[in-house]
């Protein structure tokens, strides 16, 4: 990028939004119009009447948005007219421009009653980036750098500068960034390394960057193959690689996105400067060596845990049927027993040859057998296992071993001499020799365990103990065991900010969080919460003495309450009559329409970042979003529609990436927000409350993340697509494994949420809660309201129902807080919530190696205690709150609505994912959540016509019918059938598809 090019940063609609003069309805003017004593006793300074007014209009517009307004007559008429109503019995306004000094000079009064500043460039913008420059370190991308910017105005109550000077405030920051990044680089890297780095960008290298960037899809052997070609070319590159990147400093969020530059550019990376070319493979073999180490760990722990399911299976089968041959061959052993009485044979005839006679009847093993069902002593188990093990020699010998010497192995204090074994051997194999027995611990196994692992000599057998040894490995690396290279498994203090810079820099750290939670005194505000919740224990205490609790909880004669919250019932939310009465409109043309309103396409960048004022490339877009959404594939879509095949795998090759999908989903989502009906989505006025849910789908290949489920998939395998929904829309999603936990995900999703819809509160089921949500949300501004499957249970559990001696209800806390323990590792807790904000980790990492530790490690026990406070102030709340349970309960019915819409968009083709790899189902995900997305918005503005219809026919019933109406509908969109993407003329006009509503009459425009 030149130094000199400003970043495109907003869109046009967003500029206009940011900038433009605020429409406000009657509340709103109400709300900003109101004067206090302060400002009318400065506006009456100003003598003319129709100044004092306009004054009043911009100071309101400037309470809203902080920015210097150059608003027209026309677009300040309405606000006049009603602050002349209320302030100036109706003063009649003409047609007027108003100069800039007489702005100026108004300005200057509102910037003194607010107590605000004026940009000013060399006064201002020294502070603003330098503020960017420490934001950059977190997050580098435009957008959020200039969301950032925003921020730091408004903290520091500064007027926001034109938008020009912004875009090139972040462009000179980014710029600085990056040069600072490539000064490190030029001086940390070795011109042997420089060389490498050039090699593989001009596909001189034995590996090329395709080769690279391919790896393994699945557990399978030939997958992983891949991966260890890959690890064996570039793991001993990685020892300088790992020291150059360290000394830039990389947040986990940063390095990530300028690896994600290869995977973008490919090939084409070779159209970047040298000095990105090197920052962006840097970054790329770095996140490919981990991404090779994860997936070869989780590739060994299959495999280990496969062979050892199958073993126990297949031995307690051969168990079963060696007794069941040995009852069948209790007859022939009669003929054995003969041979000891039979005269016949003569008495000098040697014992060899009497066994040899006898094992003509039956075998060896099926004599050990007989005589064991004799004795009614069955095969032992165990023994059955480790023999399926020596069968299993091939695997052991081949990728097991392959992969156990890729992978370092460290313990912690009760597993150190199993790491060092285990060290010891990968080192040993390694080097391609057979263990020696001086490396063999014979005290390592258990006493139960050791004769299995000897030899008739008494000698100890090697491969049954390098099996013993991979055994050990999957059921500790839940930190007893950890691997140092794999972020998954390594040690939590390697996820968080390092200890020298949280002890240089704790303070800056803390405040740069900017969440009052995280800064405060432990001392003061753990003991303020616990007060807190000791009167809210008395308070509903008195809410269950007052109402007739009989409605709350019932005593059944064993003792035990029975606790019943009600909440208002189920409405249905899907496919409201409204658009059952329009005209039917296909898929293709929605998203037109959308893209007409809100320009979506746009944000599919050329991987090159070339632009097209032709848009040439739209109507392939609209086919391979459906197609991708749909479950069908391109290649389907193609069999169906006017596009081919080819044509459109170039386009997706080009355009389809998890960054533009994101940038169109928010934007389609933003433009939602600027709809008229869209205040009214909001359960409450005061609180945005979303919600998050995951929803399984069917996997048609098998993929590092697809697991089976028998309750979801049969006997397929399945992932999860979680979902935080706000206000009807999805504005962020994430796929993960069936097996995986969604709670470990619900705090990502917010962190990473990119739309305007900043939510408040967030709700869940059962699924959603774990030991430390409540506290992660807290810490950073976000309530979290659960609905537990089992809440009488749940609130048993936390609380004790008793009456004192005046026979009054009391409710109290089974086990007390521990508020101690809280404050003792407040330090830790603060280091682990600034590592989030500053994406050094992750929430699912976080929780993932939390839920190794044992109950008692002081951290895990801290973390449970302030959990545990916070799920006890709610738990109040939700009992003597029946507000807050309907909320709850309508936020989650939303999310189930959405899910609905969802599933029909993909039970087009079979409702089961068709990708080849994880980024291809999430990309076919984040495709599907953008043609919801952009039927939400079609129907959401269907509703915003229909409230403007009603509201000027003043029809007051209408509009309440079409307030509490939901956008979540398909009945009215035609999913199947042949699909025609080129123009075939005009789009379908919205007052025509809404023509057969009854009641509904366009607007007047005037």
């Amino acid at each position: 990028m030149s130094r000199t090019k400003r970043l495109s940063i907003l869109t046009a609609a967003e500029i206009e939004d940011l900038y433009g003069v605020p429409s406000f309805n009657e509340s709103y003017q109400r709300f900003y119009f109101t004067l206090n004593d302060k400002e009318r006793a400065e506006l009456t300074r100003i003598r003319q009447r129709k100044y004092r007014c306009i004054a009043i209009a911009l100071l309101g517009y400037f309470k809203c948005k902080p920015i210097l307004l150059n608003p027209t007559f026309k677009s300040m008429q309405d606000d006049l007219g009603f602050i002349a109503k209320n302030h100036f019995d109706g003063l009649k306004f003409r047609r007027f421009s108003l100069k800039s000094d007489q702005k100026s000079r108004i300005y200057e009064r509102i910037f003194s009653m607010i107590e605000y500043e004026n940009w000013k460039d060399p006064e201002h913008q020294p502070r603003l980036v330098e503020h960017l420059l420490a934001c950059a370190e977190s997050w580098v991308a435009p957008r959020a750098l200039f969301d950032a910017a925003i921020e730091f105005l408004a903290h520091q109550k500064i007027a926001i500068p034109a938008y020009s000077t912004l875009q090139k405030i972040v462009s000179q920051v980014v710029n600085q960034h990056q040069q600072r990044l490539h000064e490190k680089i030029g001086a940390a890297c070795s011109p042997k390394l420089t060389t490498v780095l050039n090699t593989l960008v001009s596909g001189n290298d034995q590996l090329t960057l395709t080769q690279l960037r391919g790896g393994a899809r699945n557990f399978t052997g030939t997958e992983l193959q891949k991966e260890l070609a890959v690890y064996h070319h570039i793991q001993p590159l990685m020892a300088e690689v790992t020291v150059v990147l360290d000394s830039l400093s990389l947040s986990q969020k940063n390095q990530q996105h300028y690896a994600e530059r290869i995977q973008y550019y490919g090939a084409k990376i070779k159209r970047q400067s040298p000095e990105n070319q090197c920052l962006y493979l840097l970054c790329y073999l770095q996140f490919r060596y981990q991404e090779g180490l994860e997936r070869m760990a989780e590739g060994f722990i299959h495999h280990v845990r496969q062979v050892k399911q199958r073993a126990h299976q297949l031995a307690q089968d051969r168990v079963y049927r060696d007794w069941q041959k040995a009852a069948t061959n209790v007859s022939k052993a009669a003929e054995i027993l003969c041979l000891f009485v039979d005269d016949r044979i003569d008495p000098n005839t040697s014992f060899h040859a009497v066994q040899k006679q006898a094992f003509q009847v039956l075998n060896a093993n099926e004599l050990s057998s007989v005589c064991r069902y004799l004795g009614n002593q069955k095969q032992s188990a165990d023994e059955a296992f480790w023999q399926h093990l020596d069968t299993e020699s091939t695997l052991r010998t081949g990728l097991l071993r392959s992969l156990f010497c890729c992978l370092r192995i460290e313990g912690t204090d009760k597993t150190q001499r199993l790491a060092a074994v285990l060290s010891q051997t990968r080192q040993e194999l390694a080097a391609g020799n057979m263990l020696r027995d001086a490396s063999i611990d014979r005290r390592l196994p258990p006493k139960a365990t050791r004769p299995l692992l000897l030899k008739p000599d008494g000698g100890i057998d090697k491969a049954r103990y390098e099996w013993f040894l991979y055994l050990q490995i999957p059921s500790r690396l839940n930190g007893q065991l950890v691997l140092p290279e794999v972020i998954r498994y390594r040690a939590l203090d390697d996820d968080l900010v390092k200890p020298q810079t949280w002890k240089n820099q704790k303070q800056a750290l803390v405040e740069g969080t900017k969440q009052p939670k995280i800064t405060e005194d432990p001392k003061q505000l753990i003991p303020r919460m616990a007060d807190r919740l000791t009167t809210r224990l008395y308070e509903v205490s008195d809410y269950l003495e007052r109402v007739d609790n009989r409605d709350i909880i019932l005593r059944p004669k064993g003792g035990k309450h029975l606790w019943r919250l009600p909440t208002t019932g189920k409405k249905h939310l899907v496919n409201n009559p409204f658009f059952q009465q329009m005209r039917a409109i296909g898929v293709a043309d929605v998203l037109r329409v959308v893209d007409q309103d809100t320009g979506f396409i746009d944000d599919f960048e050329h991987v090159l970042g070339m632009t097209s004022k032709s848009r040439q490339y739209e109507v392939d877009l609209l086919a391979i979003l459906i197609a991708n959404a749909t479950n069908q594939g391109i290649y389907g879509i193609a069999q169906i529609s006017d596009r081919t095949y080819d044509q459109l795998s170039t386009i997706q090759a080009n355009y389809l990436r998890l960054e533009t999908l994101n940038a169109a989903n928010d934007r389609i989502n933003n433009a939602t927000t600027r709809l008229s009906i869209f205040n009214h989505y909001n359960i409450q006025d005061d609180n945005l409350h979303a919600s998050a849910d995951g929803q399984k789908f069917e996997a048609k290949r098998e993929t590092f993340r697809t697991r089976y489920s028998s309750k979801y998939f049969g006997t397929s395998k399945g992932v999860s697509a979680i979902s935080l929904n706000a206000n009807h829309m999805a504005i962020n999603a994430r796929v993960i494994g069936a097996n995986e936990h969604e709670s470990h995900y619900i705090f990502d999703l917010l962190m990473n949420n990119s739309t305007e819809i900043i939510p408040d509160t967030l709700s869940t089921d059962t699924h959603g809660v774990n030991h430390v949500n409540f506290a992660l949300l807290d810490l950073f501004g976000y309530r979290f309201a659960p609905r537990y499957a089992q809440v009488g249970r749940v609130i048993n559990e936390m609380f004790d129902i008793s009456e004192d001696e005046s026979q009054r209800v009391r409710l109290t806390l089974r086990k007390p807080i521990n508020t101690q323990s809280i404050m003792e590792c407040w330090d830790t807790i603060q280091r682990i919530a600034v590592s989030l904000a500053h994406r050094k980790t992750t929430q699912a990492i976080l929780v993932r190696k939390l839920s190794g530790y044992k109950k008692n490690h002081p951290l895990l026990k801290a973390l449970t205690e302030y959990n545990r406070l916070l799920k006890a102030q709610y738990l109040l709340d939700y009992i003597d709150n029946a507000s807050l349970r309907n909320h709850v309960q309508r936020a989650l019915n939303r999310g189930e609505a959405y899910h609905q819409l969802r599933r029909a968009i993909s039970n087009v083709n079979s409702d089961r994912f068709r990708g080849n790899s994880d980024e291809e189902i999430q990309i076919w995900n984040e495709s599907a959540r953008l043609v919801a997305n952009a039927i939400i918005y079609f129907n959401s503005k269907v509703l915003s016509n229909l409230l403007d219809s009603f509201e000027e026919q003043g029809s007051e019933k209408h509009m309440e019918t079409v307030k509490g109406a939901s956008p979540v509908a398909w009945e009215n969109i035609n999913f199947r059938g042949t699909y025609t993407f080129a123009p075939t003329g005009e789009l379908p006009k919205l007052d025509d598809l809404m023509a057969p509503i009854e009641g509904y009459r366009p607007i007047s425009k005037n």
